[in-house]
Formats: C-alpha cells, sequence, structure tokens
C-alpha cells in the first residue's frame, strides 16, 4: 500500500485506514463467490468509500469494472 496520498503528501494514520478499508472492500467486491445479497452490500459500502477516499486525495480511479 502507498504511503503517500495521489498529490505526494505523506498519510497519516486515519487515511491509511480508510484506504485499508477501501482496498479491503475492493478485493471483496472481485469475488465470485460471495452470497447476493453480501456482493450488492460490499459493493455499496465500495461506493462510499470510493467518495471518501477520493475526495481526501487517496486514490483516482473508476470501479465500473467492478459493478460500483
Amino acid at each position: 500500500m502507498t504511503q503517500t496520498d495521489i498529490l505526494g503528501r505523506p498519510l497519516n494514520k486515519d487515511e491509511q485506514d480508510l484506504l485499508a478499508a477501501y482496498n479491503a472492500l475492493k478485493d471483496l467486491a472481485t469475488r465470485a463467490d460471495l452470497a447476493p445479497c453480501a456482493a450488492r452490500n460490499v459493493r455499496r459500502a465500495l461506493a462510499a468509500m470510493w467518495q471518501a477516499t477520493n475526495d481526501l486525495d487517496l486514490q483516482f480511479e473508476q470501479l465500473y469494472e467492478l459493478g460500483v
């Protein structure tokens, strides 16, 4: 995991935790073996975490291929 945001600034502990949660949800969203209700809720949570991490300049990507 990166230790800087997309602007090159060092991440603080809160930002590192948010980015870790975002990446964990992204990993879950790629799994095909989740129950349908779990898969849909993972994608909903990922959409919310995408917004937070994008607003904080922690990542810049689109998640269309994951269904988000």
